[in-house]
């Protein structure tokens, strides 16, 4: 967006320029607030885990991507790896196209993302069980993402602004990573450090409920990311399938049936049966030890196709291991969570309340049909 939003594209127009960045600053801004608002919201709907338990799950995902900077750990960040649609200022007005850029970059997760500093701020949101504090955590970031065209304020020419990117591009990764690290590692002692006085000052039961809810939405996430990441890239779900050299029949049986019982996973939390979720997932996990091992026994080698996430990458088998014991270990802690519905159905409009029903019903109709449209609409190229 450096290169995007600078000087040069508005004509050295300084004053159009400066109006573009602050555009483009409100699109990140509200896009990355909203986005805060509504996981503030979900860890309302779902109880958050306030207290010890709470700040320990901050701390961990802290710890987790902090040592990924410093050192390298194989922690995946949840990115689409996308970029924005670059008709956008080719067919819109550049007020418009500014905007749509900043919206587009608001929701980090959606376009590309360096580093874990996001998800620590998302799970923070969550964390708080509040809308306000995460849109004021995520809008943050938003600002922070959407102020960035300002590094482009000596830009003369276009010349300049390629060599403005890569003189970015090209500085030295490992100082931004620690300085990344160093940034993540101060949330994650601060989070851990207020351990201590959460666990005297909170109830014994409380602390152990919400660890155990923790766990479930832990596994719930895990579990949901796999299944729809099989669910996107079913090509490369089926090529990985195809390695481990199953028996036609049943290699026909898993390609659909084994993301819709990963699915299973998070939406038996959200219906409340948590330790049948646990035990589902324990179960799954089980399945996918084997056939590692069945894998490794036959020769494939020590490096085998995952299938889970992002799809074809290859791991060691021990890593690979390793990694479905610790998410074993967290579904048994979750077996203890209460089975508390974060799905609550409503019961039928009553007396009087069939009208109102009836156009809520037909306005949500219409809005998701509009929805539908518009984004039919702006993805297809011919309108640039």
């Amino acid at each position: 967006m450096v290169e995007t939003i600078s000087p040069v594209g508005y004509g050295d127009n300084r004053a159009r320029w400066l109006a573009a960045v602050g555009l483009h600053a409100i699109g990140t801004t509200a896009a990355a607030a909203a986005f805060g608002a509504v996981l503030g919201s979900v860890g309302a709907l779902t109880g958050p885990p306030a207290g010890a338990a709470g700040g320990a799950l901050v701390g961990l995902v802290a710890t987790a991507y902090a040592g990924r900077e410093a050192l390298g750990l194989p922690v995946p960040v949840p990115a689409a790896r996308r970029q924005v649609p670059d008709w956008w200022r080719s067919f819109f007005a550049w007020p418009t196209a500014a905007l749509l850029y900043g919206a587009g970059l608001g929701i980090g997760f959606l376009t590309f993302l360096s580093n874990g500093g996001l998800v620590v701020v998302a799970v923070a949101a969550v964390v708080s069980g509040r809308p306000l504090t995460g849109a004021l955590l995520l809008g943050s970031f938003g600002l922070a993402r959407g102020l960035s065209p300002l590094v482009a304020w000596r830009v003369r020419s276009r010349e300049a602004g390629t060599a403005l990117v890569d003189l970015l591009a090209a500085s030295d990764p490992r100082r931004w990573r620690w300085l990344n690290a160093g940034a993540i590692a101060s949330v994650a002692v601060t989070a851990l450090g207020a351990l201590p006085r959460s666990v005297a000052t909170g109830p014994d039961g409380g602390v152990r409920a919400g660890i155990a809810v923790i766990a479930a939405g832990l596994v719930a996430g895990t579990f949901a990311w796999a299944a729809v990441a099989k669910l996107l890239h079913r090509r490369r779900w089926r090529h990985t399938l195809a390695g481990y050299s199953l028996p036609a029949v049943l290699a026909s049986m898993l390609e659909p049936g084994l993301p819709l019982a990963e699915l299973g996973v998070p939406l038996a939390v959200l219906l409340g049966y948590r330790r049948e979720a646990a035990w589902l997932a324990l179960a799954l996990l089980a399945i996918f030890s084997v056939a590692i091992l069945r894998s490794r026994v036959r020769g494939v080698g020590d490096e085998i196709a995952c299938g889970c996430f992002r799809g074809g990458a290859t791991r060691d088998y021990r890593l690979l291991l390793a990694r479905n014991a610790l998410l074993a270990a967290v579904a048994a802690t979750s077996i203890s969570a209460p089975d508390v519905p974060l799905l609550r159905w409503p019961g039928p409009p009553g007396e009087g309340e069939v009208l109102p029903f009836a156009l809520a019903v037909t306005a949500i109709a219409m809005a998701g049909f509009t929805a539908w449209r518009t984004a039919t609409w702006l993805r297809c190229p011919r309108h640039a």
